[in-house]
């Protein structure tokens, strides 16, 4: 099975909070497919949090070069034309911030390319909404938050706009 995985469902593979353990089971079995802005999104939460000192510099260098390591096994929706232009219409209807537009916009594609049910993980209440009325089953949030983890894949996707880093 091909999940969806935003970054905020994505950086509890790194960085150990709620819901750590039940990103870690999902992302063992199946595919786990992302855009390609989650990398700047994990790196950025990761980078903000080691400054906030919730952990030292020694465990953020490890924790980046885990996600580094880890990115080629993901299936990569990439920022092509039809997934921006998603997000827009995705802002217009959804109180969402960008980058969360173009991580549901990612889904939806993907969705629309498999031609099968592509379940969302996410722990952002308002994303986690949104995912809802857009239609796509999400799996695994536990508790979502207000406002707002990897094992190789069992295959990479190969569609347009679908695939390897």
């Amino acid at each position: 099975m091909t999940r969806y995985f935003d970054a905020s469902a994505l950086v509890k593979r790194y960085v150990r909070e709620a819901g750590s353990t039940s990103v870690r089971r999902l992302l063992a079995s199946g595919t786990a497919a992302t855009s390609r802005l989650s990398e700047v999104e994990i790196s950025s939460a990761i980078v903000r949090r080691a400054r906030e000192a919730a952990f030292s510099r020694e465990q953020r260098d490890r924790m980046l070069t885990a996600l580094q390591h880890d990115l080629p096994a993901l299936a990569i929706v990439e920022l092509i034309p039809e997934v921006t232009a998603g997000a827009r219409a995705l802002l217009l209807r959804h109180p969402l911030r960008a980058g969360d537009a173009v991580q549901l916009a990612s889904c939806l594609y993907l969705q629309r390319q498999l031609a099968r049910p592509v379940p969302f993980v996410a722990f952002d209440g308002r994303l986690v909404t949104a995912a809802r009325a857009e239609g796509l089953p999400v799996a695994g949030t536990g508790r979502a938050t207000p406002g707002g983890t990897l094992r190789k894949a069992s295959r990479i996707l190969k569609r347009p706009g679908v695939g390897k880093p």
